[in-house]
């Protein structure tokens, strides 16, 4: 199985009504994928935004500790990475998205929200799934 990292915009200036639709878009794709290799298991995912949604009020802990602990997993377990629409407005994101490109991970980015897009990314992830198997 491949994994992919999830980067997309998660604190949108702190406000509460903008950090629960980046979660929920970042849900969106993330079960997208699980649905769409249900069956086959050669794409999972790592999403931030699930992982510690709204810690930024429940944990007393700063912006660099998240910063590392994504920094972590993404080495350890993170194949790929998938940049959500809007990651350009988002320091954390272009972060990110900079240390996947110097890392050499291959990056598929989302251009919207649309049926069509989604499922252009999965046969994109489908694709590089298989080929990557191969090179195994």
């Amino acid at each position: 199985m491949k994994i992919v990292g999830i980067i997309g915009p998660y604190i949108s200036g702190f406000n509460r009504r903008l950090i629960d639709h980046n979660i929920a878009n970042a849900q969106y794709v993330t079960i997208a994928i699980a649905r769409h290799f249900a069956e086959n298991s050669l794409v999972g995912f790592f999403a931030p935004h699930s992982h510690t949604a709204r810690f930024e009020k429940l944990a007393d802990a700063p912006e660099a500790y998240y910063h590392a602990l994504d920094d972590a997993i993404y080495d350890r377990a993170c194949d790929g990475f998938v940049i959500l629409p809007g990651w350009e407005g988002s320091g954390g994101a272009r972060r990110d998205k900079a240390r996947a490109e110097n890392k050499g991970k291959p990056i598929f980015e989302l251009k919207s929200y649309t049926e069509e897009d989604m499922l252009c990314l999965l046969i994109h992830l489908h694709a590089w799934s298989l080929s990557e198997e191969q090179n195994d």
